[in-house]
């Protein structure tokens, strides 16, 4: 017998990487959205395997300029971090976006057009298909 009402709409979790003015931007942007949980905030990569394994983002929001690394390595870091999680970057320039996508960055935002970009991008990505389900989820290796 099914349940009529609303069903429960599965949250995707998110986990924000970037200096805290930035972070607060992200938060507001998914603030009373129902499908979306903002469930941690990271300054840099340092614990970054760590809290992606304690929390298992679907989405990971990062900013280029904070990880002070070149792009393709902090592509490459974030997603052997969290390999299931999709990655929208947050990149101050149009040049660094085209080579985080090349890289293997999901989504690239500009800064200035992150408040308008951010949630409809946010929903396409999490439209996709979802990985398998976390509890078949592994680490890779550093």
């Amino acid at each position: 017998m099914r349940r009529q009402g609303r069903c429960r709409v599965r949250k995707v979790k998110v986990l924000v990487i970037a200096r805290p003015a930035l972070s607060h931007v992200v938060r507001h942007v998914f603030r009373g959205r129902r499908e979306f949980e903002v469930v941690a905030s990271l300054t840099g990569l340092r614990n970054l395997k760590q809290r992606a394994g304690a929390l298992l983002p679907d989405l990971i929001v990062a900013n280029v300029s904070p990880l002070r690394t070149d792009i393709c390595r902090a592509v490459s870091c974030i997603k052997r971090s969290s390999p299931l999680s999709k990655l929208i970057l947050i990149c101050p320039i149009r040049e660094f976006a085209d080579g985080a996508r090349r890289c293997g960055a999901d989504a690239c935002l500009e800064e200035e057009k992150l408040l308008g970009l951010l949630l409809p991008t946010a929903r396409a990505l999490s439209e996709r298909p979802l990985p398998a389900p976390h509890r078949n989820y592994k680490y890779l290796p550093n």
